[in-house]
């Protein structure tokens, strides 16, 4: 039986009124990075499917609201606020909810590591930093709410449970965590599994089997959702549903090595050297007698191995994508851009913490220039969020406040049920008019079925034609298409209004109004105009 080293303290003689003082700080960290106004980029995505969810008659219609729902234990969970409170107020409430609970795990964790006061909030800045601009697929960590920012709270309490040598509870909480987002907790079994081994610091699996089972039985409420959204399709379709999901739609998360070569150096070196400082930082702080600064960059290396295989496979199936696809489709990049800045971090503030126990002035040096850094950082996001104050989703229109007053008019002086052609970038429309979309970019639908006929209505209303190098050509704007055609796009997707966006060239130049289409005009509001399809007329 291999020596094992000592474990941390037990959790139970951490300060609780250190824990709370730094915790508090730790949530003013990730409010402060994240307090954007709503909608964030996918809160529209996620929330307006739970308020479908519990309320059917809100935007009837709508393909994307109407196909099934992969992360159902949030929308059972979380749905009925939706109920209770607007959007907004739902958002913010997760919000709240998600870094309360980040908070507290960062907290946690930081404090099995490291004893000294304020260097979990200078971690949870460090985290912050590290997840927004050395990621190399996309993933976040702060920011809107969504399943998977609950998921990660239950991902840190668990890691430092079993940093105490508590692994049966670290599995139970990774099966809440997959539970939650099947991926985030799944991906995360296999991390602490792998580090456990490493480090030499996971016991017998005998021990674990009672709690690796109820772990496993928790997360099948994340898991079965999944599998059952496919059940009974044709495989041709899932195939071809799982080319669209990888390769057209989220091929910056799923397949990064399809992307332009400007991409993958920009995305590619930034992450390189994030990973050159957690190997520079693991050379210097890990050792056999820090078990817990082993078991969290073990976990960070785990999750940089699993990205690495999702590289291989996309290498090795390059000529074969349907297979590629298959296995890609699992989100192989996702835990390493948080795992390593996460691990980084802690070895950071936990030397930070050593030198200046020791009366280093390295340490010293050290805090003033990260905290200098943090500071430019946090101070950067709130003075450009006090410049320019637009939600993340309105801010993808080119006139936001124009779009706001056009959804407001749409919710006040159209029929509820009624479906809408809405321009091909639009994230927040339903959100704000509350109506029905025929398609957009980003409300992609998860079961097979949808995401095919998403595609067939993407390119059916966008695509204007090709070019010589027979790249897709796309529609300057719905308006421009013609009446003949939006009456044809009309009848076929049961939209009764088309809201046309002017392109920004003929705005910046002055000439709109130049692509109007011959149909009546309901509503105008700057660069966007509403058009009937019916006979309504003027108002």
């Amino acid at each position: 039986m291999p020596d094992r080293p000592p474990l941390a303290p037990p959790a139970s003689k951490t300060p609780s009124g250190r824990f709370w003082f730094d915790g508090a700080l730790v949530f003013l960290v990730f409010f402060v990075a994240g307090g954007d106004p709503s909608p964030g980029v996918n809160e529209p995505h996620y929330l307006c499917r739970l308020r479908h969810f519990w309320d059917p008659s809100y935007c009837p219609g709508d393909l994307f609201l109407d196909s099934p729902d992969a992360h159902f234990t949030v929308v059972w969970l979380f749905g009925w606020v939706t109920q209770l409170f607007s959007l907004e107020a739902t958002a913010w409430i997760g919000r709240l909810v998600s870094w309360a609970l980040i908070a507290a795990g960062w907290t946690r964790l930081v404090h099995r590591v490291t004893p000294g006061t304020l260097l979990a909030p200078l971690g949870a800045a460090l985290v912050v930093y590290g997840t927004r601009q050395l990621h190399f697929a996309g993933e976040w960590l702060i920011g809107g709410f969504e399943a998977k920012t609950l998921a990660y709270g239950f991902v840190f309490f668990a890691i430092a449970d079993a940093i105490d040598g508590r692994w049966n509870r670290a599995w139970i909480l990774l099966g809440v965590a997959s539970a939650l987002h099947a991926l985030v907790g799944g991906w995360s079994v296999v991390a602490l599994g792998v580090a456990g081994l490493v480090s030499r610091q996971i016991p017998p699996v005998r021990s674990m089997l009672p709690a690796l089972a109820l772990g496993g039985g928790l997360a099948m409420a994340g898991v079965v959702p999944a599998l059952l959204l496919n059940v009974g399709t044709p495989a041709e379709v899932v195939s071809e549903a799982n080319e669209i999901y990888v390769f057209t739609r989220l091929s910056h998360h799923l397949s990064p090595l399809t992307k332009p070569w400007e991409w993958i150096e920009n995305r590619g070196g930034h992450h390189l050297r994030m990973v050159a400082v957690l190997a520079v930082l693991h050379a210097l702080r890990v050792r056999r007698d820090r078990p817990g600064l082993r078991l969290v960059t073990y976990f960070a290396w785990a999750a940089e191995a699993i990205s690495l295989a999702g590289l291989t496979i996309e290498l090795v199936l390059w000529n074969h994508p349907a297979w590629a696809a298959s296995l890609l489709k699992y989100y192989w990049f996702r835990l390493a851009d948080i795992a390593a800045p996460v691990a980084a971090s802690i070895l950071a503030v936990e030397w930070i913490g050593v030198a200046i126990a020791e009366r280093r002035r390295s340490g010293a040096y050290a805090a003033v220039a990260l905290v200098a850094l943090c500071g430019w950082y946090m101070g950067d996001l709130v003075v450009e969020r006090a410049r320019q104050p637009v939600a993340a989703s309105d801010a993808a229109m080119d006139d936001p406040a124009a779009w706001i007053e056009m959804c407001d008019w749409v919710r006040e002086n159209t029929p509820a049920d009624a479906v809408f052609l809405v321009p091909q970038q639009s994230q927040s429309f339903k959100w704000r008019a509350e109506r029905g979309e025929v398609v957009t970019y980003k409300d992609v639908p998860q079961d097979a079925r949808s995401m095919v006929e998403w595609r067939r209505r993407y390119f059916d209303v966008f695509k204007a034609g090709e070019f010589a190098d027979g790249s897709t050509r796309w529609t300057p704007s719905l308006a421009a298409l013609g009446a003949e055609r939006l009456r044809e796009l009309g009848e076929e997707y049961g939209a009764t209004y088309v809201l046309s966006e002017e392109p920004r060239g003929d705005v910046e130049s002055g000439r709109i109004g130049r692509r109007r289409a011959s149909l009546p005009i309901v509503h105008r509001v700057g660069p966007y105009t509403l058009y009937g399809l019916a006979d309504v007329g003027d108002p």
